[in-house]
C-alpha cells in the first residue's frame, strides 16, 4: 500500500503531524495485522524524528491524546 510516509523517515513537520494523527487513528488495532504493523512502523518514525529534534519521545498513550 502506498503511502506518503513510506519513505521511511520524517521529512518534517508536516509528516510528523501526519504520522501522529495517523497513529491515532490505528492506536486500538490488533498488533498482528497490516494496521498493527503501520501502527509499530508509525511509532518508529516518530520516536526517531523526536530524537532528531531533541524531543522527548511521547509515549503511545500521550500521542492518542495530544493533538
Amino acid at each position: 500500500m502506498a503511502h506518503v510516509l513510506d519513505p521511511q523517515h520524517l521529512r518534517d513537520d508536516r509528516d510528523y503531524r501526519a504520522a501522529r494523527t495517523e497513529l491515532r487513528q490505528l492506536q486500538d488495532d490488533d498488533s498482528d495485522t497490516p494496521a498493527g504493523w503501520r501502527l509499530d512502523e508509525l511509532a518508529q518514525l516518530i520516536d526517531e524524528y523526536e530524537a532528531a529534534l531533541g524531543r522527548p519521545a511521547v509515549a503511545l498513550a500521550q500521542a492518542a491524546v495530544s493533538p
